[in-house]
């Protein structure tokens, strides 16, 4: 495919919007999975080396419980329908299951051999269980919190995603090169989808309903068209490294990390295409990727640090940490981004801070004056002139989360000034988008 590149980055200090790291919280040994419980603003974090869950007050970010489970606890999920957390325990072969009021376990389900993936499914209220060695996935009825099914797949199935357009449950098998597809109603394989050697991670795009999986060994991203359950097409990109992608849905993006290549690959979500390369001036193997709210967080566990990326892809900040290795977000009014540190026995939380009127640092200085945005502030409408005439521009408005607020097309014989109507869009900070260009406007009151 056609490989095109126009992302290009800067690297901005560390207090651009003020402090990101917010505080420091002391959890277990070898902390490696969260799950938030959204009814009681709760991060639970599994702590693989001394078999215990830590529990979050999200509102105080002070430790509230430490729960015992089973051997070597490594993925948790939250069932939203009868607030209970579920934790998968790679080393006893069982789930324990926490009661999200009192915080106890309430119950222990024996599962397959080295579970290491869970999914839930909201419209079965199922959780589904990815057994490694045992080449299996174990479906829990989350009524009864019993087995009710037991489904044979690929070989070493260690990543799971759940399609909620249509019910179903993908389920990434390391060694058997190949995604299983589960009815989410039957319980039952329906497709087998081939993939490249070690397939290690997916991602759902909603906008298009299609999968992505990343295959470590050959370096490839593959594209599954949701609806048919077919492989409609493989990027490739060197020869290893992709190790986990996130689909950014403002831009209808797919952001991979190339762990190998100290990069972060873009792909367009349309066309399904690389069209940029996020190169670290400063981090080294990118391992984790997630987007909790709007910014983009990558865990380099190469040189201990993650770094804060704005999209579509300008890194804001680079902050210490220590062997960081997931991520999770808590209350959406509080910004809060939790990272788990699998060497120190800690978990960090950054704090994603939106730029105020003053400040437009975040823009990189190369790109200020190529769109002239006038008047600014601005009542009922404003002028923009693109850089240069043009037949067809497209500029793009979003408020200070991050939300598409506005979509302006711009058609006509080498278009290069128009006005853009103000009506129904309420005073505040905006941000303007016209490619990989970006600028700030004020609307105040008319």
């Amino acid at each position: 495919m056609k490989y095109l590149s126009f992302i290009f980055i800067l690297l901005f200090p560390l207090l651009i919007f003020g402090q990101y790291l917010e505080t420091v919280i002391p959890v277990g040994s070898y902390p490696n999975a969260f799950g938030y419980n959204s009814s009681n603003n709760k991060v639970y974090c599994a702590n693989m080396g001394d078999n215990t869950v830590t529990v979050i007050n999200a509102l105080s970010n002070l430790v509230i419980a430490t729960i015992r489970v089973g051997a070597e606890p490594c993925a948790l999920i939250y069932n939203s329908t009868n607030n209970k957390i579920y934790c998968a325990n790679q080393k006893s072969n069982d789930v324990s299951i926490i009661d999200g009021a009192n915080n106890e376990v309430i119950n222990t389900i024996t599962v397959g051999a080295r579970p290491s993936a869970l999914v839930y499914n909201s419209v079965n209220n199922k959780i589904y269980c990815a057994n490694a060695n045992s080449n299996n996935v174990s479906v829990i009825d989350g009524v009864s919190n019993n087995v009710i099914a037991t489904v044979n797949v690929g070989l070493y199935p260690k990543t799971l995603l759940y399609n909620p357009t249509n019910n179903k449950i993908y389920c990434a098998n390391m060694d058997g090169e190949n995604i299983s597809v589960i009815d989410g109603l039957t319980n039952s394989v329906i497709t087998t989808i081939p993939v490249g050697r070690t397939p290690v991670s997916m991602c759902y795009n909603s906008t298009n309903n299609k999968i992505y999986c990343a295959s470590w060994s050959n370096g490839r991203i593959h594209i599954i068209n949701g609806a048919t359950d077919q492989l409609i097409d493989s990027i490739i990109y060197g020869n290893s490294g992709p190790q986990s992608l996130i689909y950014h849905n403002y831009y209808n993006r797919i952001y991979y990390t190339n762990f190998t290549g100290d990069n972060i690959k873009v792909i367009d979500g349309n066309s399904d295409t690389i069209i940029g390369t996020l190169q670290f001036p400063v981090g080294t193997r990118p391992y984790a990727i997630a987007s909790p709210y709007y910014y983009i967080y990558c865990a380099n566990i190469g040189n201990n640090t993650v770094t804060i990326i704005l999209p579509p892809g300008y890194i804001l900040a680079t902050i210490n940490m220590i062997y960081p290795i997931t991520f999770i977000g808590g209350p959406y009014s509080y910004r809060w981004v939790y990272v788990a540190n699998l060497w120190s026995s800690t978990v960090s939380v950054i704090k994603e801070i939106y730029p105020s009127i003053e400040d437009d640092s975040f823009i990189p200085l190369l790109q200020k004056e190529k769109l002239l945005i006038f008047p600014n502030p601005a009542k009922e409408y404003f002028t923009i002139r693109f850089p240069q005439a043009t037949d067809r521009s497209i500029l793009r408005m979003y408020d200070i989360t991050g939300k598409l607020i506005k979509v302006q097309k711009f058609k006509g014989a080498k278009v290069q000034e128009q006005r853009v109507m103000l009506k129904g869009i309420s005073p505040g900070i905006y941000f303007l988008s016209y490619g990989s260009i970006y600028k700030k406007i004020i609307i105040v009151d008319k």
